[in-house]
């Protein structure tokens, strides 16, 4: 159980949604926080991989140089487009 107070107008928003859509407040409210903790969760685990790929950065000073992957987009839409760039 979980109690969550709301100011007026954002309680009147619910409400009116709940009308509209049939709905309860407590289903519209239970399904924005699934959205929300799962976009939340999806950024959280991005910004992880981000880290661990600058850590490896700089640890190996691997990538790919600009001239690799324009060339690569570039070929994209085309008859002869190329593979991904790897390091």
């Amino acid at each position: 159980m979980l109690g969550v107070r709301l100011d007026k107008q954002l309680e009147s928003r619910l409400s009116a949604l709940a009308a509209k859509t049939q709905r309860s407040k407590s289903f519209l409210a239970k399904e924005a926080l699934t959205r929300y903790i799962e976009e939340e969760e999806r950024k959280q685990r991005e910004n992880e991989l981000t880290m661990a790929r600058w850590e490896e950065y700089q640890e190996t000073g691997g990538a790919i140089s600009n001239d690799t992957m324009t060339e690569w987009l570039e070929s994209w839409g085309s008859n002869q487009e190329k593979t991904c760039p790897v390091k």
